[in-house]
């Protein structure tokens, strides 16, 4: 049994809660390598990020500093223009343009915060970025969640999967092809 210990008035051994748990956690092929990509990414990065720290200057003359802010704002008022379609016409996109929104507005506030510090305009940046940017960042986080969280609740009652989860981090995003047959075989049985 190579070091588990033998199973005693039915209570499993730590050898038998782990083989448990890797068999719930039924992820496809796919899913494996998404995940294991995004952990070697984060290794990556680490090292990558204390390098350039360590290294960059602390001035530097950028020559397409125009052309840097204004392609932002103009990728920005492009994710606006959609969510503001998407939530006209009740599109589900829009929570995905939701996240995408969220993340160019932090984004956003925080290089105008940074790289105005020291300049007479920073209390400007400052009041633009906590007063207007990062709050409606916020919204656009908190908008997709309640998209998703709607949308997870209704798919949840409609397959009648007994309780309700009211987190959005209770939901279970991925399900084996055999969990997906037997709900199927179990909701065609006629009831009794």
């Amino acid at each position: 049994m190579h070091g588990d210990r033998p199973q005693f008035d039915g209570v499993p051994s730590r050898g038998e809660k782990f083989r448990a748990l890797h068999l719930h956690l039924s992820l496809s092929r796919r899913a494996k390598f998404v995940s294991i990509l995004f952990l070697v990414s984060v290794v990556v990065l680490i090292p990558w990020t204390v390098f350039l720290g360590l290294t960059l200057p602390l001035k530097y003359h950028a020559s397409h500093w125009r052309l840097l802010w204004t392609g932002f704002d103009a990728a920005l008022i492009t994710v606006l223009l959609l969510a503001a379609w998407a939530a006209w016409y009740r599109r589900q996109i829009l929570a995905a343009l939701a996240v995408v929104a969220g993340t160019l507005l932090f984004s956003d506030a925080w290089f105008d915060m940074v790289t105005s510090f020291g300049h007479r305009n920073e209390w400007l940046t400052l009041l633009t970025g906590f007063g207007v940017e990062l709050p409606l960042g916020a919204f656009f986080f908190w908008l997709y969640r309640r998209i998703a969280l709607i949308t997870m609740t209704t798919l949840h009652q409609d397959t009648g999967d007994g309780h309700d989860p009211k987190r959005l981090r209770d939901f279970t995003i991925v399900q084996s092809e055999n969990e997906s047959l037997e709900h199927i075989d179990e909701r065609d049985e006629p009831s009794s």
